[in-house]
């Protein structure tokens, strides 16, 4: 099986929704068990943590980012 992500929501009680295509794929039935494992929990880095240091030649990517913004 191929390794990808679904976002889903925690309700009020703490259940989490299993989208239909997951459920369908895994097998899950009404009243299945399942496992929850979690796995190297750590934050997301934003887009502009993740751009920095992409563009060669123009030094810092939030700084170019700055510099070439239309808002400043």
């Amino acid at each position: 099986m191929n390794e990808r992500e679904v976002k889903s929501k925690v309700d009020k009680k703490g259940r989490v929704l299993i989208p239909s295509d997951v459920r369908k794929e895994l097998g899950i039935e009404p009243n299945s068990k399942v496992k929850i494992r979690i796995e190297d929990v750590k934050p997301k880095k934003s887009f502009v943590e993740e751009a920095k240091g992409a563009l060669r030649g123009e030094g810092d990517a939030v700084d170019l980012l700055h510099k070439k913004s239309p808002f400043r």
